[in-house]
Order: C-alpha cells, then sequence, then structure tokens
C-alpha cells in the first residue's frame, strides 16, 4: 500500500519501524518491525485526494473515519521520527522468558513475586502469575515495573 501511494500516486508516506529484540531458545534474534502495526502516516491534501485515498488497495479508513479525517501534528510525526534515527529509544527488548520468576519492584504490587507468562503487546505490557493467599492471578503490568529474582 505505501508503495502504491508513494510511487504511483506521489503521496509522501512515513511507516516508522523499531527493532525489536527477542530471545528463541539461547540464541538472541533482532526484527524490524511496523511501530504502528497496519498504521501508515501520509501527508496529503484531503480535499484534492480524497478519491485517490478511498479508492487505493488496502486502504481501510482514515484516523476519525472518512467523514471526519484527523490530521496528525507535524511536529508529533517529527518527534517520532528523531527518535527513529537515534535508534536508541526505538529498541524493544524481550527480556523475560516464560516461567521465570520475577518480582514486582514498583506500583501498588510492588515486592510481590510471581511467574513471567507472556508479553502482551509491544509496547511493553507484559502478563505475570501472581500467588496470592492460595489463589493464582493473572495480572498485566508493564515490563519495566519487573525484575528478574
Amino acid at each position: 500500500m505505501a508503495g502504491q501511494l508513494e510511487e504511483r500516486l506521489g503521496i509522501r508516506v512515513y511507516n516508522p519501524k523499531i527493532e525489536v529484540r527477542t530471545v528463541r531458545g539461547t540464541r538472541k534474534v533482532s526484527q524490524v518491525r511496523p511501530l504502528f502495526p497496519n498504521y501508515l502516516f501520509a501527508h496529503l491534501d484531503i480535499p484534492a485526494e480524497w478519491k485517490i485515498i478511498t479508492f487505493t488497495r488496502g486502504v481501510a479508513r482514515l484516523l476519525g473515519g472518512w467523514q471526519d479525517p484527523r490530521p496528525v501534528d507535524d511536529a508529533v510525526i517529527e518527534a517520532i521520527r528523531e527518535q527513529e534515527r537515534r535508534k536508541d529509544r526505538l529498541i524493544s527488548y524481550y527480556r523475560f522468558r516464560r516461567h521465570e520468576k520475577v518480582a514486582v519492584r514498583s506500583g501498588p504490587l510492588k515486592d510481590l513475586h510471581g511467574i513471567f507468562d507472556r508479553y502482551v503487546d509491544e509496547g511493553g505490557r507484559v502478563r505475570i502469575l501472581l500467588s496470592l493467599v492460595g489463589f493464582s492471578a493473572a495480572v498485566e503490568l508493564e515490563s519495566e515495573q519487573l525484575e528478574k529474582v
């Protein structure tokens, strides 16, 4: 879709990427993925390029909908571009493995111990299993709130 918009139609597009590092077995694997999967930033003039966008294969909808599209401020796009250029902030580390013992180091569950279950999303949300008074509970937290035990 980005190729169609950019090459055929001359519309400037931006698809920010993130480098995601995971651990598979004993190997560290690095992949480059879209920062916002299934989304694309396009710089366009809505009235003039309306039909072009609506009939481009792969375009499902605009942010805000077809009736009231919402522009994203140029300052926001530039901030994302700057982070992408620096790379250090756009690298996501998958630090924990399934069934690994972890401790909560901040927030209302601070100092509780649990078992790492899985990553919920690429934004850093994780799911851990806590054992509380003979009852197991699944809790979602930010990965920064955890440390290995």
